[in-house]
Formats: C-alpha cells, structure tokens, sequence
C-alpha cells in the first residue's frame, strides 16, 4: 500500500524582507536588505532536490546545489516532527568534489515519508524548496512485526509472541526440521507457510546483501564439554564496523567482546568467523537465539533444555597400552543420543570409538579401542546443558622393545558391573515414569478445570446473545406496529395480522435460540472440519435477514433450527445439527483405564543369538495379546511369551531371520509397538578364535598360514594386516578367499617379518576384527657395544657388554669368547662362558694387551662377531703434575723453591721429584737434582746459578709407574740479593677528567743505591670521601706512569693515591694533595655549530623544531625565552647532554617571535637568539585599480591584504600583460605599500595587472586588474613587396652520405642505406656485382626522400659480394659501393 505525505506551503510565513523568484521553479529567496553590497548575492539553487517514491527499506538520497556570496549554509527541515540524525537512520552530508549537500536515509521507513523543506541560508538572504518523499510500505504484516525497531536499529526490547517466533525458526532452519517445527507450533497449512516463507526469505537475502557480502556457515547453537553453548557464524561483512546484536526471544542480551570471567555472553572473532558463546548454562538460558547485523536478521537458533541430569557420572580409566577403554554414565531421564567429546573434539561411531546407548535410552557408553599413548587426555560427556568428564590415563608399555609394535591386548579397561547399572537405570525410569505421570495428572486436571471455565464462559456469552437477539426481534415488531397504526382504516385488519404473524415467528426463533447454545457446542466439539460452511451459512443468512420485507412465523421458526447467527428459509444446504444427550460437563471423571509405564523398544537383534522385548503396565491383573507383524502369536518352541507381576515379556531363544518384523503388544484397548531388526554381522567361532590368536613361530625362509573361519551376510569384506599395513596379493603373499573362511599364506618370511596379524571382517551390519603373533625366528645380531671395563688390573682383566639388538626371537644359551695377545697372530678360544654379557680374564701378564672377539649363540645359530678395542692388563697409574713452584728466596748464589704434591698420586705413593731450570730466552731446560737422585722432600734449595740471570722452574712427580708429567713452570726470578722497596712517585697531578673517568700521570720515582730500588710496576687506588678503605683500580702492577680511573659516579668526591713496586715489595703511597670531583674541567658555555640559522619561517599547523648545541662544564642550566619572557607549557624543551632542542607541536601565528636560549653554569653563561616566524600563505589583496595622471604612465592601486596588518614581511608583487605579448611578466616586485606607477604604456595597446600578497611562505592567489586601453588614430598601412629574384637549384647527382662496409652472420637481416641529393630528382639503381637489384623481390629497395635502403631478411652465402648503387639524371651520374661479407 502507499503511504503519501501531504505538502505543505512552499512559503516560510513570518519571514521579513523581499520576497523575489528564482529562475529555478520551486525555489523561494528572501532578501534581508534593500541593496546588496557589491559582488554579493543572496542564496540560491542551481539544484534543487526532487521528489521520491522508493520502496520501504531501501536507500533514499536528496541532492542539492546552492549559490551565494557569502557562501550559505544549507539546513534540512521536515512539516511533522523533527530529523532524526543518526548514522543508522538519516545522515547529513556535503560532497567538496561535486559541491552537493545531500540527505541521505540509509533504510527507509514508513514514519520517514513526509515533506521535506531544504533551508540555504547567509547573512543577505534565505533560498527555500520543497520536496516530497513517499515510502511504499511492506504488505507483510508478519515482516512488518519483526521489522520493528528502534531509531538506532534495535529491536523494540518486548518478548516475542509465539507467530514471531516460529517465522524467525522457520528462517534460519533446515528443510528436514520444517515437520517438526510446524507440529510444534500447531501450523497446519504446510503449503501456505511454504509459500510465505519463500517470499520472506527472498526479502530478509536482500537485506543481508546490503551488509553481508558471503555466508558460508551458520552453525545452530551447540553444547560444548566445558559448561558453555556457541553459536557460530562464518560471514563477510562488507563493513567491518558493522554493529552486531544478539536477542534471546526479542529482548536484546548484552555481551562483552573480551572473554571475561564475569560476563555470561560474549562474542569472539576469529578472521571472519564469529562465535557468540553463552557460559555457565542453567535452564533460564533456554529460548530463542537471534543475531542481528545493523538491525537486519541474520540467523536464529532455538536452544532448548532437556530436563536431564547424569545419576552416574563418567570415572576415570587407567589403560594399558593397545589396550580397550571404556567410559560408562546413567542418565536421570531418557535421551537417545548423547555427545561424546575427546580432548575437546566432537566424536564419532567410528572404528576407533564405538558410542552405544541402552533400550531404555538411560545407560551411554564409550568404548575406546587400541588405545595410545596419543589417546590420554580428557573425555566427557554432554546431555543437554549438564556435563561430565575423566580423564584417561594410558600406561605404555616399558617391557617392549622401542622398534617393536606392541601386542593388541584383547581386555578392557573401565569396566563397570552392569548388574549396578542396570538397577540405577531402572531406578531413574520408574522415577521419571512417575514424575511424568504426575505431570500427566496435573494437566488432565488443569484441562478439565479449563473446559469447565470454557463451557460455563459458552453458555454465558449464549445467554447474552439470546437476550440481545429477543430485544432486537421486539424493538422490530414495535416499530412495524407503528408504521402500519398510520395507515388507513382499510388496511388496519391486515396489519394486524402481519403483527401477530411476526410476534409468532419471533417467538419460534427465541426457542430455537434455546437450542442453538447445546447445538454449538457439539459443533465445537466434535466438528472442526465444518467450521468453514457454517460461517459462510451465517453471511448469506445474515444476508437474507436484511432483504426480508416480512414472513410468517412458520419461516421464520423454521430458519432458527439453524446453526447460531443463521437465519433463511430452511431450504437445501442447510444442515441438521446434532443435539447434546447429557450433561455439558460430566460430574464424574471416568477411569482412563490400562495404560503403559514402560512401551515396547526397538530391537536389533543378532543372527543366531537371543532377543527379549519387555513393556510394562500399569495393572499386575491385565492380560495382554503379542502380534506379529499383524497375526497373533504364542509361545513355542523358538520363543516364549511371559508375564512378571506388570512386566509383560517376549524372548526369542536363537534369533533367525524370519523373526525380523513388527511387534505389538495389546492390553484393554492400549497397544505399544517395535520392530526387530536382525542383524547379520561377521562372527567368528569362539574356538577358532582362540586357536587363531595362538602365535605362530617359523624359522627365517620358511612360510606361515593362518586360516579363520567366519559366517555373517554375504557379502563380507575380508582384510589381512600385517603390523598395521594392509596385505594383498604378491609373489610372497597369498590371500584366498572362499565362502566362509579365509587363508593368508605368508612365503619366505624374514626376521623383519614379525609383528601383528590381523584379519578384519565388514558388511552392511558392523565390523569384526580378530589378532594373532607372528615370529619368524633367525640368527641373533652381534653383541652391542662400547665394552665397559669393570676391571683392567695387573693380574685381572674384567669387562661386560650390551645383549644384541636382535637375538632372533630365541633365548640366548651362549656367548662364545676368543682372546688375541695384541702382536701375535693366533686367537684363542676361551669358549662358551653362558647367557650373561659380562667375562673375568685371569690368565693375563702384567702391562700386556689382550683383544677379544665375542659371538651370541642360540638355538637358531651362532651370530657374526664383535672385536672389542685392545685393553691392557695392569694398566700404569702415572700421578699428575705437582703445583706450580713457587719462589721462597732468591739470592745471588741461591733460590729456594717450594711446592704442593699432586692431587692424582695415580694410585701408590708418591716416591720422590724432579726438578728442571731454564734461563730466560733459552729453550733447554736441565735437571737440577742428580738423575739417579729424585728430591724426596716438597723443597729444593738450587744453588747452581749465576748471579744476575733470571730463571723458571717446573717439577714432576714420581710413583711407582713412572714421572708424571712437569708442572706449569714458575715466575721468573733473579739469582740476586733481595731489592728495597722503591720510593713514593713524584709530580702525581690529574691531566683530564670526565662525569666518569679520571686521568692521571706522574714520574719515576729514583733509585737510590741500598734504600730505594728501582720501581717495576705502580698501583692506582682510590676511595670515596664517605669511606675509610681504599679500593685497588688495578689488579696487576702497571709499568706506564699513566692511568685512567673509569667507572666514578658523577659529580662524587675522591680522594686518590699511587703505589710504586718492585720485587722488593711495594713502597710508599703518594696522594693528591686535596680530593677530587668526578667532572669535566670547568669550561664556559659555548655554542658548537658554526652555521646556526637565527631566522626560521614555519607554516601555520605545523610543528616547529630548533635544535642548538653546545659546550658546557660543569652541566649547565638551559633556559629558553621568547620575547624576554619564558615560554609557554605549549613549547616542548627537550635537553640532552650537549644539546637543546625547542619543539612547538602545532605553529599558530601568536607563536612568532624571538625565541633566546640562556646557557648558565658557574663559569659563565652564553645566549643565543632565532626568530621563529608562523605563518601561512596570505590572501590575495583586494580589488585592483589603474589611473593614469601622467600620459605615457598609469598608476596601480589596490585594496590591502588581509594579512597585511598580522605580518609585517608582507609585499606585493605586480606583474603585466599587453595585448602585444601575450605573456604575464613581473614589472616590480617588494612593493610594501599598495600603489605602483607603471612606465612606458603605449597607446594603442591594452593593458592588464595583476597584484600578488607575498610573504617568506609564498605567494597568494593574484587579484586581476580591469583592461587599460589608450586608443589612437589608425593610419593606412601599405606594405612594399620587394621584388624576388628566380633562384637556379639544379645540379647533378651527390651522394652526401655513403655506403658503408656490413658483415652479417648467416641467417640475421642486413639493412645498407645512403644519402644521394640532385635537382631533378635523379634515378637510383642497386646493383650486386654488376647485376641490377630492383627487379629482384628477394631485396626490399626503398627511397625516401633522397634516403635510398636495401634490406636483406635473411643473409645467406650468396648474397656476398660487392654492392653499389648508381643515381643518374640528366645533368650527371654518380657512384658508391660497398661489400657484404656473411659470417657463419
């Protein structure tokens, strides 16, 4: 339907001014003043915005243009109510490029279709149009409903009614759910809601289009394991910004986008995923899940909580490795599936997971099969919003070997006693079969108290109607008896008896009023399906009543026999309606009678085994009657029919296949039916079963058969594996398959061979799987090495080793030993020694080596050998090396030396040492000690030296294996008296110095003969004022007089002395003569850069930045002026060690000024000033305007510009343009006042200006003078031709660039061309030796111009040659030439 909006008048009442038209029609201008100043206008349109008609929802846009001087500012108004402008709803906006102010509705909406009024305002006037805007409005009202928002996009915050709701599942859910929910929600007309749900569903994609590029997924609401639901969603939004909402049952659910422990909801984005997740779930969370994109729907979900809890939770399950798992939980209410999760991931019936459920829907389980190591985690298991988890624990196998694959353990770890459970679960299903009673019993009663209200609220409403109905028919009758009173006398007999007719009739239809309430209720009882004709019998009685005049009372009586409201003349069609024999409501409720606890389950029963089919009543005293698929049946000999107190059962003792079909079972009227299915999976017998998981052994090149036999439907598949690698048919493996057995043929099997066999069985009814060992048995491996040696003695040689890698699949009976004397030729066979890796060697000589070659021995055979490495018997002990000798004294004639004994004596007593010297210099060193005396003691006094020669020493160690090996050897020392400790240092002063480092230097001290040696080395130690200790700067003796302290704290007081050394120990210290402050030498500020600007021009925005730097010791105070006051907390002061910087962030004009830096310390201080001027490029000066006052000049005046006043570097520039030259040159330039007199104007000419501001920024837009002409008196012009002389340019042909030599490689193009010039033009011909060319089509010849070229395509052999080319005419000829050589 439309809704239109009505336009209001085009003219603003109340407005003051002058009221005039525009040359746009539709626009009104109001003109605030008489007269306008010069070159300003009021508004105006040069667009005006025109009227729309667009459909609800979509997008709508005004367009505008307007004029004016000064530029106006354009509003938007609307005749009913105010603008709402918000970026979801209607936005305002201004288009630079295109000069358009637009309104713009992003969705609209009924209540936007309105008159409009477009509003261009400045200070000389007001421009006003009208346009109109008319929304088409959606005529689905269920669209409508859920279309409602807010101005901001959201939903009205209301709960949703039930027809909301189903329309908003219906949307988002999937075909198959369609039944169900239509069921649920009492919608009977599939195909009228198929046909609305279309149309809505190709309105709501329309609508995501204009926010959604894509959707891939919409996952419905799912439980997770951890407490939590998610709902999923994978799509593109056009608009990353784009709002989303989230609803439960139409009122709007806050959520939060962080994951936050305190917030129920919250949203989280993965790259284009989005996963709304709903925490710690209770019952209150169940409802309708809606997720809105910028107030369109986008997917809705219903979450509904089952009434279900866990009576047994899942337990924790340690297994095996290869072992089975089994998790096992009881339900408080049935449910047919449950959802198993593995380490957070959704699991599957699979061949690794197996998932059943009981027949009473109560006990679930979950079977793990072969579990690994890679299994353990945690599993858990989710019903409804209610959860429960374990973990499991695999124990890998130790004993086995790492490279070996473990066996397949055929136990299952997690059982459970299922007599236990079973009691549990029939204890919750007797207790939800009450429960659900109860709640049965609860409704019965609340729908019979409500038919009870309905009929008693009937009965009133019919009473009311009679009532209303009897008035009506007397009021009628009085007014016909008044209108007939009036008539003539001649007429009174037969009104009277019209009267007394239609008192009659009325009266009939008050009896049959009276039936008409029983009668309906029937009808509203027992025939809905009528509903339709009754109501259409009504209308066309209703109609009849009103074209009836009159009629007697018999017709009447017989219309009233109708239906309620039905009035005619009781012809076909009508119906005879039934009458209610009895009581409205009954005073006694009747017994329901039998009725079932527990019906009857489907079955899958197993081929050849036995199925049981049980239901229960709610009577011990009822008989019941068992069907089969429609025929009664008993009990015989394959099943037996029973009866426990209410349990009513059916066993079939060995099912076959002509049992499969549909049970029912029947008692006082109430009857449960289900269908057993017979299953037919592959089995195997139990005692080939056995016999195939027995191992098979075989020797390496033998072969191995396994055969099973099974039964199952055909057809089965049958795989073989080997160590988890499926088998087929090759040269060694043979697989033969026949009907009801298998036969794998394993030929010349090797070592590598061994592992687990497994044969699996599939058809259409399960899997079965059966395992076996093989071992192919073989010679063991060598013995593994390295050998460890337990004992390697003079007398004994003891030694073990590692058992083989492989030792065939047998038990090892020997090692078989050979011993080799390293040197000779023979080995000699020490024999089997038994199954342990470890051999004691007693027959062994001291210092001797022995070589042993091992063998492993089994059943099989004897392996290859292992050599071990040469060990010798009696291995000698060498102690180490003694300590380095150190000098006790040293005379000129004498030095004694002292060392420590070894720490590694090699096992004995030390026995003795040698002692070795050697001189500076020298590479020799000598045995002090006799070399058949060793020194027995720790000490040597060495007196054969020569005094003056400095000397090292190193000592060895002696046992009884031998001398070990020398020590590092010793300081050198002088064989010399012992020296004087040398004297204080002299002139110690302090060079230079930092925050840091100190530098010092100082003199020798002298040598005095017997008081004072010479000084070797010096030591620096300094101490802080607060402390007592000194602290050393250097570790070792420094042979400089010179030193630098690094590492002082600034500005710290130090005190500071010297310590000369000698060999004679270290002499006197020598301190400063006061403390020290770690600081540079003073030095008066001073600025570094050579080139400092002191002038710098900054545009106004931008940030200005001065960097200065300079010297300065100590470390100075900076201070930054402008204009002799400090700056402001806008100016940014950044100082750093040697440097200063001034940053203003963002320039204004009030920044310029002379900004002065002061750096002061106690030495002195310096400044330094630059002047920062902020300015932009200025505006261009105002109207120019030329006089002339002198003849031959004009005068060049103009208006200032604005910026004349705010910056004092502001000229003017003026440049000229005549109409002779008609190009801009610049005539005078730093002009600072406006007025310029130009020069040399020349009549005749026109003359134009134009002034430029200018400032150190640049310069502004130009100001452009009027056009300035001084006529003058035309004279005639004649012009003198001068007269031309005929010119001669004939001449011969000349060839003005010639040919050239070309060499080309055989196959490649060749291009010659030259130049030839002659008047008339002369005739050219190419020639290849003599022959002429330009006739051959092999050469493109072309002349242009006098340009004459030949091209070869593709040079060949036989294009070598000379070529020339001859240009004749009739005044001469000429000649050039050239050769082409060709390359292969």
């Amino acid at each position: 339907m439309w809704k239109k909006t009505k336009v209001t008048d085009q003219t603003a009442t109340g407005q003051a001014g002058i009221k005039k038209k525009s040359k746009v029609p539709g626009v009104m201008i109001t003109q605030f003043m008489e007269e306008l100043p010069a070159e300003k206008t009021t508004p105006d349109f040069t667009r005006k915005p025109i009227a729309l008609t667009i459909q609800e929802g979509k997008y709508a846009v005004f367009k505008a243009i307007v004029v004016g001087d000064p530029t106006p500012t354009v509003t938007w108004s609307r005749a009913n109510g105010e603008i709402i402008f918000h970026p979801e709803l209607c936005e305002q906006k201004y288009n630079e490029a295109s000069h358009e102010y637009t309104l713009e509705f992003t969705k609209v909406a009924p209540e936007d279709a309105d008159t409009y009024k477009c509003y261009a305002t400045n200070e000389y006037g007001r421009a006003v149009c009208t346009v109109v805007l008319n929304v088409i409005e959606d005529a689905s009202e269920v669209r409508k409903t859920l279309k409602k928002r807010n101005p901001d996009g959201t939903r009205e915050q209301k709960p949703m009614q039930a027809d909301e709701k189903v329309w908003e599942i219906l949307l988002s859910a999937d075909k198959k759910d369609y039944e169900r929910i239509c069921a649920e929600y009492n919608i009977t007309d599939f195909r009228r809601m198929l046909k609305k749900l279309n149309e809505m569903k190709k309105e709501r994609e329309e609508e995501i289009a204009q926010f959604i590029s894509h959707i891939r997924t919409l996952k419905p609401i799912e439980v997770k394991d951890d407490d939590c639901a998610t709902i999923e969603l994978d799509i593109d939004l056009k608009d990353p910004s784009s709002k989303m909402f989230l609803y439960k049952d139409g009122v709007m659910v806050p959520f939060s986008k962080e994951d936050c422990d305190g917030v129920k909801h919250n949203l989280k984005q993965v790259g284009k995923k989005y996963i709304f997740t709903i925490k710690k779930l209770g019952k209150d969370d169940a409802g309708l899940y809606s997720v809105d994109v910028e107030g369109v729907n986008v997917f809705s979900t219903d979450f509904k909580v089952p009434e279900v809890d866990f009576a047994v939770k899942i337990q924790e399950v340690k297994a095996e490795e290869r072992q089975d798992a089994l998790f096992t939980c009881v339900l408080t209410a049935p449910m047919s599936e449950l959802k198993w999760y593995g380490k957070s991931a959704l699991l599957s019936n699979s061949n690794k997971h197996e998932i059943t459920v009981s027949e009473d829907n109560l006990i679930h389980k979950l079977v793990l099969r072969d579990c690994m190591p890679l299994d353990a985690g945690i599993y858990a298991a989710v019903a409804g919003i209610k959860s429960c988890n374990a973990w499991l624990v695999v124990e890998a196998d130790k004993s086995a070997d790492k490279k070996t694959k473990t066996a397949r353990k055929t136990t299952t770890a997690g059982t459970v006693n299922e007599e236990d459970l079973l009691r549990i679960a029939k204890e919750q299903q007797e207790k939800y079969q009450k429960e659900m009673e109860e709640k049965l019993e609860h409704a019965r009663k609340a729908q019979a108290e409500r038919e009870v209200a309905e009929a008693a609220a009937r009965l009133e409403d019919q009473a009311a109607k009679k009532a209303e109905a009897e008035a009506k028919a007397a009021a009628k009758a009085r007014a016909k008896a008044a209108a007939k009173s009036k008539k003539a006398a001649a007429g009174k007999d037969g009104a009277e008896k019209k009267k007394a007719s239609a008192e009659a009739g009325t009266a009939a239809g008050g009896a049959g009023a009276d039936l008409e309430g029983f009668e309906d209720e029937e009808e509203y009882d027992d025939s809905f399906e009528d509903s339709d004709e009754e109501i259409e019998g009504e209308r066309e009685d209703e109609k009849e009543e009103k074209e009836e005049k009159g009629g007697g009372g018999a017709e009447g009586g017989e219309a009233e026999e109708g239906e309620d409201g039905e009035k005619g003349d009781g012809k076909a069609g009508k119906r005879k309606k039934r009458e209610r024999a009895g009581p409205l409501v009954p005073d006694t409720i009747i017994d329901p009678g039998v009725h079932f606890h527990a019906g009857l389950s489907d079955c899958k029963a197993i081929m050849g085994e036995a199925a049981e089919l049980e239901c229960k009543v709610s009577s011990e005293d009822c008989e019941g009657i068992w069907y089969k698929d429609g025929a009664e049946i008993k009990s015989n000999e394959g099943l037996t029919i029973s009866k426990e107190g209410c349990f009513h059962r059916l066993k079939i003792h060995k099912v076959t296949e002509e049992f499969a079909g549909k049970y029912k079972f029947e008692a006082d009227g109430r009857k449960t039916e289900s269908e057993i299915v017979v299953e037919d999976p592959p089995r195997f017998e139990a005692e080939e079963l056995e016999a195939f998981k027995t191992p098979v052994t075989v020797k390496k090149g033998h072969k191995a058969v396994y055969k099973l036999s099974y039964v199952g439907r055909e057809p089965i598949k049958v795989q073989w594996y080997l160590d988890g690698e499926e088998l087929s048919d090759e040269s060694n493996i043979k697989i033969e398959n026949s009907e009801g057995s298998s036969r794998l043929l394993l030929l010349k099997l090797q070592r590598k061979d061994s592992g687990e066999v497994k044969i699996k069985l599939k058809n259409e009814f399960g899997t079965m799987e059966a395992y076996s060992q093989l071992i192919v048995l073989d010679k063991p491996t060598p013995p593994m090495g390295p050998l460890e040696i337990v004992e390697a003695s003079s007398s004994v040689i003891d030694f073990k080793w590692r058992p083989p890698k492989d030792s065939g699949g047998c038990k090892i009976q020997n090692y078989i030993l050979e011993r080799q004397q390293v040197g000779r030729n023979t080995w000699k066979k020490v024999g089997p020694i038994g199954p342990e890796g470890k051999y004691r060697d007693s027959d062994v000589d001291h210092g001797r080596r022995y070589c042993y070659r091992i063998r492993v021995e089994t059943e099989i055979g004897i392996s290859e050998l292992m050599e071990t490495e040469d060990i010798q018997a009696g291995t000698k002990a060498y102690p180490g090396p003694p300590s380095t000798p150190k000098v006790v004294s040293a005379f000129k004639n004498c030095i004694s030396l002292a060392w420590s004994p070894p720490a590694n004596t090699g096992g004995t007593n030390i026995l003795g040492y040698n002692l070795e010297k050697r001189k500076k210099g020298s590479n020799l060193w000598g045995q002090v000690n006799p070399p058949d005396e060793m020194i027995k003691g720790k000490g040597y006094d060495v007196k054969d030296v020569i005094e003056g020669v400095e000397y090292e020493f190193r000592v060895a160690a002696i046992n009884n294996s031998g001398a070990s090996e020398y020590s590092t050897p010793s300081e050198f020392v002088f064989a010399r008296d012992p020296k004087k400790p040398p004297g204080k240092v002299p002139d110690l002063k302090v060079t230079d110095s930092t925050y840091t480092t100190l530098s010092l230097s100082w003199t020798k001290p002298k040598n005095i003969e017997g008081v004072e040696d010479e000084a070797k080395g010096y030591y620096v130690e300094i101490r802080p004022a607060e402390n007592t200790e000194w602290d050393r700067c250097n570790t070792n003796a420094i042979t400089m007089t010179s030193y630098t302290v690094k590492g002082m704290k600034s500005m710290a007081m130090y005190w500071v002395r010297v310590i000369a050394t000698n060999d004679g120990g270290e002499g006197e210290p020598q301190e400063l003569d006061n403390y020290i402050l770690a600081m540079p030498p003073p030095v008066r500020p001073r600025f570094t850069d050579i080139k400092t600007k002191s002038f710098m021009v900054v545009r106004a925005g931008n940030s200005a930045r001065y960097n200065i730097n300079f010297q300065a010791s100590p470390w100075p105070d900076v201070i930054w002026l402008k204009d002799g006051v400090p700056v402001s907390k806008k100016v940014t002061i950044s100082n750093a060690e040697g440097m200063s910087q001034l940053l203003i962030p963002s320039a204004e004009r009030s920044d310029t000024g002379i900004y002065t830096i002061i750096v002061k310390n106690i030495v002195g201080q310096e400044t330094f000033s630059i002047e920062i001027r902020v300015t932009d490029e200025p505006k261009p000066p105002g109207p120019v305007e030329i006089d002339e006052n002198v003849p031959g000049t004009v005068t060049i005046s103009w208006t200032p510009s604005p910026d004349e006043k705010r910056d004092d570097r502001l000229h003017y520039m003026v440049t000229k343009r005549d109409s002779n030259k008609r190009s801009w040159h610049p005539v005078a330039d730093h002009i600072f006042n406006n007025r310029y007199t130009a020069c040399n104007i020349m009549p005749g000419r026109e003359y134009q200006f134009r002034v430029y501001a200018k400032n150190d920024m640049g310069s502004s837009k130009h100001s452009e003078s009027p056009k300035w002409l001084i006529s003058t008196k035309k004279e005639k012009f004649t012009v003198k031709v001068p007269e031309s002389k005929a010119c001669d340019l004939k001449c011969p042909p000349k060839f003005l660039v010639p040919l050239k030599m070309h060499t080309a490689p055989q196959g490649y193009e060749c291009y010659m061309s030259c130049a030839v010039k002659g008047d008339p033009t002369p005739h050219v011909t190419w020639l290849r030796n003599n022959i002429s060319l330009n006739t051959n089509t092999n050469y493109f010849i072309s002349n242009t111009c006098g340009v004459c070229s030949l091209l070869i395509l593709r040079v060949g052999p036989k294009d070598t040659g000379e070529y020339k080319v001859v240009a004749e005419s009739g005044l001469g000829r000429a000649e050039c030439s050239t050769k082409l050589t060709v390359r292969e």
